[in-house]
């Protein structure tokens, strides 16, 4: 089998049947992390400028809804590697404050130099959203 490089090392994966139980970190629902997945998927298709996203430049959205889908599945368990690190672990024992700081080390310390800022940003305000229940969504509905 060929050597698939970085990026689609984590993103041509097989989707894997959602797991029952949550991280223990998420404090969000699963039907609140599956409406905010969905949303992000069915924004792909809009024009940046009309995805309500007021955090985001419309030059960033494609890869802050690309990191928000990848995140919803990662805590939802449909998706094995993890964002920005692309490291599996065993579900539901997942690191999520870890790729929290992921995320704010490829914003401020220029850590993960492949990873955009704005696929960063997407990572870091859904994983802030899915653990708090004082976040906005990174979506607005």
């Amino acid at each position: 089998m060929a050597e698939t490089s970085w990026w689609n090392r984590g993103n041509a994966q097989p989707t894997q049947a959602p797991a029952q139980d949550l991280p223990a970190s998420v404090t969000r629902s699963r039907g609140e992390l599956e409406k905010l997945r969905d949303d992000a998927l069915a924004s792909q298709a809009r024009e940046p400028g009309d995805v309500r996203m007021m955090w985001c430049s419309p030059d960033g959205v494609a890869s802050a809804l690309e990191a928000i889908i990848h995140t919803t599945r990662w805590l939802l368990g449909e998706r094995e590697w993890a964002p920005i690190s692309r490291t599996l672990y065993d579900y539901p024992d997942l690191p999520v404050g870890r790729i929290a700081g992921h995320a704010t080390d490829a914003i401020f310390e220029g850590r993960w130099p492949e990873v955009s800022e704005w696929y960063a940003g997407g990572v870091k305000r859904t994983v802030e959203w899915a653990t708090s229940v004082d976040k906005e969504r990174p979506i607005f509905e």
